[in-house]
């Protein structure tokens, strides 16, 4: 396909795409796939998005969206301290940011917002909201739990179009589903603004390994995917006025064991269990967060409850086996603007990740199912994202070695004409064209 994207004018749209698990190490693969190629000779290429701490994507996507740190916009995991629920809530609400958002300040702009499946925008101000969430607790509806988050009759629309594609809830059909009502939305709607989130491969790399060939095979369905999505902003007549940023947010490590984390501190004596497993009480707490996990003292300033944990942490320090690798305290822990509350954060070796759950032993063989893990540390080999920019608004044949993820939302605000005020990250002007920038 020629290229025929003109980023010598100024931006009227933006169009995001978050390929959920892309990689800097995919470029080898995607720099020959068609839609990501036409991408590449039109735009501009950041080979290194360095994600923050932990590397998941509900705290990234909470970074890429108002362009700050956890410990600014407070999204510090994936889902929430519940100690003792087998199924904890997400951090799927948008009352959980703490910080405006690149859509807010679109729409205080007067623009129109679409969102599918973007992070943590459950009740959020957005024209068009479909956002991901899914059932916790026995009895709830995950239809429901959509439809009362989200905008209704838009989302019941795009179910009546497209609900065939779904056949399930499998990531694979989801993001049929996905592709297909983004692509309706640019034709029907023009939404100045649109936000879509892909979770296929994400999925795959978790279940099949982070290079396996079923990966592989979901880099050229998104690339289709992606395809149908530009395809669509050529049939609306708004493809030469947009800019479109595909973006990844984390990438993996293959894992082999996993670290039942809260089963060491159950050894400790820091909580407690029935002859069913389930919690009876506690004083320390680990949320995992895959490739790190969070611990919590219920009470901060209990000294002896903090000898305990911190005894626990050594004993596992002086196993070779125990595949714990750094520790952090409360005040490197705020250095690394993570957030409040924290007391301590345990990092895993490369091969192992962390569970909540209670195992047999502290340190098991990897879950059925679950052969890489994200959550690390950013600055780890291999362990970027990488982003393309291109269309309206943008400089064509940049590359830039690196950025950090919280550098997306001002740029991105940029092309809209906006300012991200809050923002921890600076502007990429180095991707954007003399309009954009003047």
């Amino acid at each position: 396909m020629a290229c025929i994207m003109d980023g010598g004018k100024r931006a009227r749209r933006l169009v995001v795409v978050s390929l959920d698990g892309l990689s800097s190490i995919d470029f080898k693969i995607i720099k020959d796939l068609p839609h990501f190629k036409e991408l590449l000779e039109s735009g501009s290429l950041v080979r290194k998005a360095i994600g923050i701490y932990p590397t998941l994507t509900y705290p990234l996507h909470a970074s890429i969206i108002t362009g700050t740190y956890p410990r600014k916009h407070g999204i510090v995991a994936n889902n929430r301290k519940q100690p003792g629920q087998k199924k904890p809530d997400w951090f799927w609400f948008r009352r959980d940011i703490k910080v405006p958002t690149l859509y807010d300040i679109a729409r205080s702009a007067g623009l129109r917002v679409g969102s599918l499946l973007w992070p943590t925008t459950g009740g959020a101000k957005i024209n068009y909201n479909l956002p991901e969430i899914f059932p916790t607790r026995p009895g709830q509806n995950l239809l429901w739990l959509v439809l009362s988050n989200g905008t209704p009759l838009p989302i019941l629309d795009l179910k009546i179009r497209f609900g065939r594609l779904l056949k399930g809830i499998s990531r694979h059909n989801l993001d049929n589903f996905i592709a297909a009502s983004a692509a309706y939305l640019i034709r029907a709607k023009k939404p100045d603004l649109l936000l879509i989130h892909l979770l296929d491969l994400d999925a795959t790399r978790h279940r099949h390994g982070f290079l396996s060939r079923e990966a592989e095979k979901v880099l050229h369905e998104e690339d289709q995917r992606l395809g149908r999505i530009m395809e669509a902003a050529r049939q609306a007549g708004t493809f030469a006025e947009t800019a479109f940023i595909v973006l990844g947010d984390h990438a993996y490590q293959d894992v082999r064991y996993r670290i039942n984390i809260n089963t060491a501190l159950k050894n400790a004596g820091l909580l407690s269990c029935d002859s069913r497993g389930r919690l009876t009480g506690w004083t320390a707490w680990a949320n995992a967060c895959d490739g790190s996990a969070h611990i919590y003292l219920k009470d901060p300033e209990d000294a002896s409850t903090f000898e305990k944990v911190t005894g626990s942490i050594a004993s596992l320090q002086r196993d070779r086996n125990s595949g714990l690798a750094a520790v952090f305290n409360r005040e490197q822990i705020r250095a690394m603007r993570i957030g409040e509350g924290i007391d301590f954060i345990l990092e895993a070796e490369s091969g192992y990740y962390f569970t909540g759950k209670m195992g047999k032993e502290v340190v098991e063989p990897a879950e059925e199912g679950h052969l890489a893990a994200h959550g690390y540390l950013p600055d780890r080999e291999g362990y970027s994202s990488l982003v393309l920019a291109a269309g309206a608004g943008i400089r064509k044949g940049a590359v830039l070695d690196s950025i950090n993820i919280v550098d997306l939302g001002p740029t991105m605000a940029a092309l809209l004409g906006l300012r991200m005020p809050d923002a921890d990250g600076r502007l990429l002007e180095e991707i954007l064209n003399n309009q954009t920038k003047g």
